[in-house]
């Protein structure tokens, strides 16, 4: 008797745990980014259509975006059984870069025993891509020359194209700086040895110029800077 107690306690068990493997199998999350902005959609195998409430979390645990309790926005069959289609957007522009947790619950009075309440997915989110001037100094480099280093900080912008213009008083342009940026969110820096180029007469005098800059994709920018060479 006893036997045939642990043969059924062990039967009960397998399926148990075929059940929740053929549940893990049926939902499932995905998420796309295009700059700040973002699609994330959630999809589970169910017998009806269900109220799911959506949150996304920060790395700390802490909701930074909730969303209201809505039905699925399709319904739909497939060799599985029928699937809820659950679709949001959302902008994290005034989101730090980082790691992000997009959740959905089915509403309390919508579950059942044995349902795959929860759906979540993971993310990380490289932040927009910008380039900001900050500051400059004068340095002096390997031959002993001296120069001004512009200073300059980049986010989400590995393989794209940094552009750099230096303008004089008179809004006239000296030299072009064109690079390819290869980590995205470090600091980024140039110098500039004073000279509009290879045939100047002479090295530009101490002041106040003007440098434009950009990232591919990104408008311009402009940033005031004093040459003190």
């Amino acid at each position: 008797m006893d036997r045939a107690r642990k043969i059924i306690a062990l039967s009960l068990a397998a399926v148990f745990l075929v059940t929740l493997t053929v549940f893990a199998a049926r939902v499932g999350g995905k998420v796309r980014f295009n700059g700040r902005t973002g699609s994330i959609w959630f999809t589970e195998t169910a017998d009806r259509a269900y109220t799911r409430t959506a949150y996304m979390l920060n790395n700390k645990n802490k909701v930074v975006i909730r969303w209201k309790s809505s039905y699925p926005q399709k319904r739909y069959n497939s060799k599985m059984g029928p699937i809820n289609y659950y679709s949001y957007r959302v902008n994290m522009g005034n989101l730090p870069a980082g790691k992000y947790t997009m959740l959905t619950e089915r509403d309390s009075k919508d579950g059942y025993w044995g349902s795959p309440e929860t759906i979540w997915v993971k993310f990380n989110y490289a932040g927009t891509t910008f380039l900001r001037y900050h500051s400059t100094k004068v340095i002096r480099n390997n031959n002993g020359d001296l120069m001004q280093r512009l200073y300059f900080k980049r986010n989400n912008a590995k393989g794209k194209g940094l552009h750099f213009q230096i303008f004089n008083s008179k809004n006239q342009l000296l030299r072009t700086y064109n690079f390819k940026s290869g980590n995205s969110n470090q600091w980024f820096s140039f110098d500039w040895n004073g000279w509009a180029g290879k045939n100047a007469a002479r090295r530009s005098p101490r002041g106040v110029y003007t440098v434009k800059y950009w990232v591919d994709g990104r408008s311009p920018s402009t940033a005031k800077f004093r040459l003190a060479l």
